[in-house]
């Protein structure tokens, strides 16, 4: 065994060691096809000069950058992901205190109470009783309109 190949094993060893760090260290791929290819350029040191090494470095990585990321992407891609609170909107129900202007009402979704309040740009009171849709989320508040003019028993 030759004293430089010797030393590129360690080289390359050192390489995919501290590419695999950055990897495990952040939440997206970013360094594991630079790991692939210092595995596959240290598995070769023995029978090719460092200039191929570097390339064969240099291709590997790049051409498992090119075939993986686009999947990768895909299965990493995180959707917007709405809470059981978000999916409330669109949602009937029947107001259970007057709501007004300038004080809450109250609405029970699936058992819970929450405070209902109107939109900024209604002015006109919602009775106990009346049927609302809930049209927003504010803060600890749903946001609610008057759809039917009945009032519920």
């Amino acid at each position: 065994m030759d004293v430089v190949e010797n030393i590129m094993i360690w080289i390359w060893l050192g390489v995919f060691v501290i590419t695999l760090i950055a990897e495990a260290s952040t939440q997206a791929f970013v360094s594991i096809w630079f790991s692939i290819g210092a595995l596959v350029a240290m598995c070769i040191c023995y029978f090719v000069p460092f200039y191929v090494e570097i390339i064969i470095f240099s291709v590997v990585s790049l051409i498992t950058l090119l075939l993986t990321r686009p999947i990768i992407k895909k299965i990493m891609d995180r959707k917007t992901r709405y809470t059981n609170v978000d999916e409330f909107v669109g949602k009937r129900v029947k107001l259970l205190k007057d709501v007004t202007k300038f004080e809450p009402g109250c609405v029970k979704i699936n058992d819970v109470e929450y405070q209902a309040i109107l939109p900024e740009d209604e002015e006109n009171k919602i009775s106990e009783g009346s049927i609302v849709e809930l049209i927003a989320l504010k803060g600890n508040k749903v946001v609610v309109k008057k759809i039917k003019e009945e009032v519920c028993e």
